[in-house]
């Protein structure tokens, strides 16, 4: 009953996180591969415009409206991308945004691919 209306995590859910941080620890070579993943996209992303500054696996390319960045998601959809639009009120309006997630499991012709779809959106 304490835990009604708490946020505390449960037990299970701090045990979780504890054997994903042993898991990451003992496999040091996903983070590399995501940071060679991550490294791909910047390069091939580099100057193209309203890309916010990320160093991580998540990337946003900022296309206002609601409409413009449905279109755009929906485009990449299409070209066979896992991108998402994110709409205001979720963001302030104006600054809709693409969210792209990499992953190890993606690999260097899927980012290269998604880079030169992306420039040709511009």
């Amino acid at each position: 009953r304490p835990f009604i209306y708490t946020t505390a995590p449960s037990q299970h859910s701090v045990a979780s996180i504890g054997c994903a941080f042993d898991f990451l620890t003992s496999n040091i070579q996903l983070q590399q591969s995501l940071n060679h993943k991550i490294r791909h996209f910047l390069h091939g992303a580099e100057g193209l415009p309203n890309r916010t500054n990320s160093f991580s696996a998540i990337q946003t390319f900022i296309i206002p409206g609601n409409k413009a960045i449905r279109l755009a998601a929906q485009h990449l959809q299409q070209k066979g991308f896992d991108v998402r639009p994110i709409l205001s009120p979720t963001v302030p309006k104006g600054t809709e945004r693409l969210r792209i997630c990499l992953h190890t499991h993606n690999s260097d012709g899927e980012i290269s691919s998604l880079t030169q779809t992306l420039r040709s959106m511009v």
